[in-house]
């Protein structure tokens, strides 16, 4: 009998064989973010054991995942493509996750920085950047900084 984690690990491994056999199409320009969740991101979650797609978790009040989280940012409300809950305190997000198209770097300031506001702004310590190919988990202990946000980050990782 499988495991839980091998079960995770054989649906991620077929989302990996599926994304290097397509390569070429997922960095295209035209590929889209929400593309790239629904094909990819929000299954690599739900392989993990998150109820994304609320499958099992129908009450608005008791979801562990929210997609496009307004987050008040200090600069205005943002949006996070999604927070993360855990029973029973569905008030309190444990930690955000901001997606991006395969074609996007992932390692910028500009992308370093937002992510981790999301995370600072709700006095997260962590926050996940990840575009399928990759994935980043960011220390949101710090005030992000635009200028600084990417450069200590790296150096701390």
């Amino acid at each position: 009998m499988k495991t839980t984690f091998d079960k995770a690990f054989d649906t991620i491994s077929k989302l990996v064989t599926v994304f290097d056999a397509n390569k070429e199409r997922y960095f295209a320009a035209s590929y889209s973010e929400a593309q790239a969740r629904v094909d990819f991101i929000d299954k690599f979650w739900v392989a993990l054991g998150w109820d994304v797609t609320h499958e099992k978790q129908t009450n608005p009040y008791e979801q562990e995942v929210k997609v496009e989280k307004p987050v008040n940012t200090g600069a205005g409300n943002k949006r996070a493509d999604y927070a993360f809950y855990l029973a029973p305190e569905f008030n309190r997000v444990r930690f955000f996750v901001e997606a991006k198209k395969p074609s996007v770097e992932l390692e910028t300031p500009d992308n370093y920085f937002q992510t981790i506001r999301y995370g600072w702004s709700n006095q997260n310590p962590l926050a996940v950047l990840h575009d399928f190919e990759q994935l980043h988990i960011l220390d949101c202990r710090y005030r992000p900084d635009i200028e600084t946000s990417f450069v200590f980050t790296c150096m701390n990782a």
